[in-house]
């Protein structure tokens, strides 16, 4: 019998973020990993976002990322939606990358704002290895065989070597397994579209579409008839490179993932000239990238965390972000809940809560990327239905203006935006993908009067240093309105004034400290009010408009400006 305080099913980032939020803010935790491979392993090569940078800085590993010399990210480009012109999707803006920068970096000015793009047999093993170091036990080459449990709780893991695991808490980090899920018995929801499958090889020494200052590049995302392209440099002689396509176009075509992977590559010019001088490895791997949820994602002393609690499509690349997030929640709230100062139904109820919202956001955003490409038209009713949910009946373009007026609050950015984008990112994302005009709502309007009549006030979990603090925000008819960041600066202007330019004065006031990106931040959260009733908004002869000129910009979205490839 083996006894511990934490036992992990998967060595996986997931599994080792864990292990490592675990050890340093709890360090008398028993914590214990199951790994059933030894690493490193095979991985498909990853994107990643600038998220997940403060989770691994927290952890102490961002310097050994870094030594590791992935790639760094500053974007994407991509071939998408109406056009067949280049656009770029900016972390920053190219002249901010310092040429001169020297590798390894430190985790510093732009470089926080940037990612990195990874092997990841080699970035896994650096993240178990630091789980490890900090004192987690890790078991490699030991696979979980059964989960012994009474249908609600678990009661013990049974390993090959016959041996039974028991702990406290037991977590599920065994990816598309769900070992410790599907023991439970616990259902999933699945959309009825983005029934996609994955199909990819590395290749060694193929060019990189752009390199900037010594080891940035933006990855490459390319749209074909019936599908997309991945093109991810991961290490600086490796790249990975993918085709995402229905599976029902698969099974159509009548052909063999290898020969259908090899045809698309070579069909579309930008890659097959940045593969042209390349060799491939030749080990075609395929799974299908089915994005589903999980029903529930934490029970009596159990949790599902990273890919076996939900995947979305990755058009996003957000498969690393939610797997870190989701690993950083359960860490912080197996620690409140040892430390027993909050309710521990509120602790589990506000985990659920979270990955239950960030996963099913990216699966309906990818829904509205992919139904803003004319290549993807099977998708238009599917995206209306999702507008048609919260009461609205549009095609794909006005659903893009929608949800860049706030049609979804996600509580993951400064301000109000939907899986980690922020809203002004979404407002561009449109602009470029319909060649249209941004559109913000509070440009029409310059009195804004706050209504919080009927709403109450419900607590909500910030996880920050190791604590989960209890923050406010207002619920009415389904919505959400917070209490912090770019809100909070929000509310507080409309406290105080109902006339623009005073309003404007008040937000230019409280966010001093942060400048121009405090200000964004609070006209983004303002345009979520409007759009949610949480301000009526009107308009007078006699007082001047806000411009679009007045909204603070960045560089994020973008027509493609890098020199074309001579055969792209």
């Amino acid at each position: 019998m083996n006894t511990c305080d934490v036992a992990i099913i998967g060595g996986g980032p997931s599994g080792s973020t864990v292990a490592s939020i675990l050890r340093i803010y709890a360090p008398d935790l028993k914590v214990q990993i199951f790994e059933r491979e030894r690493f490193p392993r095979d991985h498909v090569g990853e994107s990643l976002l600038p998220t997940i940078n403060r989770v691994l800085a927290e952890i102490g590993v961002w310097d050994k990322i870094e030594a590791a010399n992935f790639p760094i990210k500053i974007g994407a480009t991509y071939r998408w939606g109406t056009s067949e012109d280049l656009w770029d999707f900016n972390l920053l803006a190219t002249e901010e990358v310092d040429p001169n920068s020297p590798r390894p970096g430190e985790y510093k000015s732009w470089r926080q704002r940037s990612t990195f793009q990874v092997d990841r047999p080699v970035y896994d093993k650096i993240l178990l290895e630091n789980a490890a170091g900090l004192g987690a036990e890790v078991h490699e080459e030991t696979a979980v065989r059964k989960v012994l449990n009474d249908g609600k709780s678990v009661t013990g893991l049974t390993l090959d070597s016959g041996e039974t695991v028991t702990a406290k808490y037991y977590i599920d980090c065994s990816g598309n397994a769900g070992i410790l899920r599907r023991a439970l018995d616990v259902q999933c929801d699945e959309p009825p579209s983005l029934r996609n499958i994955a199909i990819w090889d590395h290749w060694n020494n193929a060019e990189w579409a752009v390199t900037i200052g010594i080891a940035a590049t933006r990855i490459q995302i390319m749209s074909l008839g019936y599908g997309w392209l991945w093109f991810i440099p991961i290490s600086p002689t490796r790249t990975s490179i993918g085709l995402v396509c229905p599976g029902e176009y698969y099974k159509a075509s009548g052909k063999r993932p290898e020969e259908l992977y090899l045809e698309a590559v070579r069909s579309q010019p930008r890659i097959a000239a940045l593969v042209a001088k390349a060799s491939r490895e030749g080990k075609v791997s395929t799974t299908r990238d089915w994005s589903f949820v999980s029903q529930q994602m934490a029970g009596p002393n159990w949790f599902l965390v990273g890919e076996c609690a939900g995947f979305a499509d990755p058009i996003l690349s957000a498969g690393l972000t939610l797997a870190h997030i989701g690993a950083k929640e359960c860490a912080y709230t197996i620690m409140e809940l040892e430390r027993g100062e909050h309710d521990p139904e509120w602790l589990r109820g506000e985990f659920q809560a979270r990955q239950a919202q960030r996963i099913e956001q990216h699966i309906k955003f990818a829904n509205f990327w992919y139904a803003a490409n004319r290549h993807f038209s099977e998708l238009v009713d599917y995206t209306a239905e999702i507008a048609k949910e919260a009461g609205y009946d549009m095609d794909p373009q006005a659903a893009w203006q929608w949800i860049g007026s706030g049609g979804f609050v996600s509580l993951e950015t400064a301000g109000p935006g939907l899986a980690g984008h922020s809203l002004e990112q979404i407002k561009n994302l449109a602009t470029v993908m319909f060649k249209g005009e941004s559109k913000w709502a509070i440009t029409k309007y310059n009195m804004f009067d706050l209504k919080l009549t009927g709403a109450e006030v419900a607590d909500y979990a910030l996880y920050a240093d190791g604590r989960i603090q209890k923050t406010k925000v207002y619920k009415r008819k389904g919505k959400i309105l917070p209490v912090y960041g770019g809100f909070r600066v929000a509310i507080e202007a409309l406290r105080r004034e109902k006339k623009l330019g005073p309003i404007m004065r008040n937000i230019e006031s409280l966010t001093q400290k942060v400048g121009r990106t405090g200000v964004l931040a609070a006209l983004e959260a303002l345009e979520n009010m409007v759009h949610d009733g949480w301000v009526d908004a009107s308009y007078r002869k006699d007082k001047p408009l806000l411009s679009l000129s007045d909204i603070p910009r960045t560089p994020n979205v973008d027509w493609n400006r890098d020199p074309e490839l001579a055969h792209s």
